[in-house]
């Protein structure tokens, strides 16, 4: 049986794959997630489904060992979903030995070159580009497959000199080598891959814009009436609420979750003195534990899956920092505010000034609560550059075909 391959950090990522997995069916191939959640000492199933895609924690084949698990699969082809790290430069070397076809699609929007300089003065700031807080289970085991893979004393060296010199290599900000070859790697935007090719130093024969694939289930979504969206979807009684978008701010930002609910309660102190209740849209990687009384307690709604084209749609305004898919918001041309004042202070901007409103004080932000007003123009243009023509419906195919052709 023709077989595809998702590996992945962690199970909370499975939707990234899901999208595309009835497609993969649909071209006879079966599928398959293997992921490393144990290894994090998170919550996890040996063995689990979700919406017919089958998931398999690493522990389900007593081994620590990625190639031994890629040896019994016998996929036609490995999907990854970042590649940049220890166990993604591992996965590269067992597929070129084992002549396994290789692919990495991003999963989100890449920072761009000026927030990356935010993100890393943040990083050294608050201590988690140092190597030593980098000593966790889950990057051990990484560790084991890279050089147990390697088969080089040389590399072993070269590694830790490299990685005291400058960790962000190794993480979020890659410099291309023949450690992160792959037959082809798959962005959202075009933006994205001026990133990947000017910044990474990828090759640009390499480096393909697909769109986002979650864009055509919001393409897809048709608009519902409001009043029963609200009471029926968002179950809150009032139409008029703020749509913010989580972005999983981590301790990367020095943000944990003590500090996420100040942030939540200085702003909802804000809308609830003008009648405005706040909806949440959670990041995949929020972990909610010890939250819960104080959301239930101020009255904020949250949720990890909702209609998110009628949850933006229905909005007064959507609420973000710097999340990707406030993209989807400027699609439908909805007024976005980002706030920058007490503990957002220093986050990286990523959209332009032009298309999203920041605020450095909340003074300016209560003035201009209730101004929804966008500029279309900027909107559009900023759109075009963005994403493209990728804004087709068309997403999930073209990653698809991007696969299936190289077999």
């Amino acid at each position: 049986m023709k077989k595809i391959l998702y590996l992945d950090n962690w199970n909370i990522g499975y939707r990234n794959f899901l999208r595309l997995d009835q497609k993969f069916k649909e071209r006879g191939y079966e599928t398959l997630l293997v992921h490393t959640t144990s290894w994090m000492d998170l919550e996890y199933e040996s063995e689990s489904e979700c919406e017919g895609m089958k998931l398999r924690d690493i522990s389900y084949y007593k081994t620590n060992r990625i190639k031994k698990i890629i040896k019994q699969e016998k996929p036609s082809a490995i999907l990854i979903l970042n590649l940049s790290f220890i166990l993604d430069r591992a996965i590269v070397k067992i597929c070129k030995d084992l002549n396994i076809n290789l692919y990495y699609l991003a999963h989100g929007k890449l920072i761009t070159v000026e927030g990356q300089a935010v993100f890393k003065d943040n990083m050294k700031k608050f201590g988690e580009s140092k190597l030593s807080s980098k000593i966790k289970r889950k990057n051990l085991l990484s560790l084991y497959n890279y050089f147990i893979e390697m088969k080089s004393i040389p590399k072993f060296f070269q590694f830790f000199y490299k990685a005291a010199q400058n960790y962000t290599q190794f993480t979020a900000f890659p410099k291309y080598s023949e450690e992160l070859k792959v037959n082809k790697s798959m962005v959202y935007y075009p933006i994205d891959y001026s990133v990947m090719v000017d910044e990474f130093g990828f090759p640009e024969d390499n480096v393909i814009v697909v769109g986002n694939p979650e864009l055509d289930f919001f393409y897809d979504t048709k608009i519902v009436d409001k009043e029963e969206y609200c009471l029926n979807e968002l179950k809150i009684k009032s139409p008029n609420y703020v749509a913010y978008i989580d972005d999983g701010l981590s301790s990367i930002r020095n943000w944990d979750n003590n500090r996420w609910l100040d942030f939540l309660k200085d702003v909802n102190d804000v809308l609830k003195k003008h009648n405005l209740e706040l909806v949440i849209k959670l990041h995949p990687r929020r972990d909610l534990s010890g939250c819960e009384s104080f959301l239930d307690r101020e009255g904020i709604k949250y949720y990890n899956d909702i209609d998110f084209k009628n949850f933006v749609h229905h909005s007064l305004f959507v609420f973000s920092h710097f999340s990707s898919v406030i993209v989807y918001g400027l699609l439908l041309n909805k007024s976005i505010k980002s706030p920058r004042w007490g503990d957002s202070v220093g986050i990286e901007e990523n959209f332009p000034h032009d298309v999203v409103n920041y605020y450095y004080s909340k003074e300016d932000f209560i003035k201009d609560l209730f101004n929804v007003n966008v500029d279309e123009e900027a909107i559009k243009k900023y759109l075009v550059s963005e994403i493209g023509t990728s804004f087709d419906g068309n997403c999930r195919d073209r990653i698809v075909n991007q696969v299936l052709e190289g077999l």
